[in-house]
């Protein structure tokens, strides 16, 4: 089994940062509002802390895991056929910019990863059919 974390770029972690610091702001500044601020800080944390907390993929028995927050897909490796490196900023399962877009006949992932070359050394052993572009 092979793990590669997941990339979190430093705009994430000022996002992160800024939204409990302007909530622990409020918070301290207006005491009225304690039980909404409070339920917010939750909120805030209850969605990025996972995130930062379990973002990684795995290779296991030919097949390409990804760990994002409280997200879990799958793909067969076998079934990919081109991984292309993007900066394409649509939603995904990716905290940066420095993404990679794995394509299936059915499927697509857009990932970001520390170790992009590793992921794709890995997953080109696994299937020597895999376009690559760079």
């Amino acid at each position: 089994m092979i793990k590669i974390k997941g990339k979190i770029a430093i705009w994430f972690w000022l996002l992160v940062i800024a939204a409990n610091a302007i909530t622990l702001y409020e918070l301290l500044m207006d005491p009225d509002s304690l039980l909404v601020l409070a339920a917010v800080l939750i909120m805030i944390n209850l969605i990025f802390l996972p995130i930062l907390i379990r973002n990684r993929i795995e290779i296991r028995d030919d097949k390409l895991y990804l760990y994002f927050g409280f997200f879990k897909d799958s793909m067969e490796i076998a079934s990919i056929k081109e991984v292309r490196k993007t900066h394409n900023p649509i939603s995904s399962s990716a905290a940066s910019l420095d993404r990679l877009l794995i394509r299936g006949p059915r499927q697509e992932m857009m990932i970001a990863v520390v170790d992009k070359e590793l992921l794709i050394q890995e997953l080109k052993k696994r299937n020597p059919y895999i376009v690559v572009f760079v």
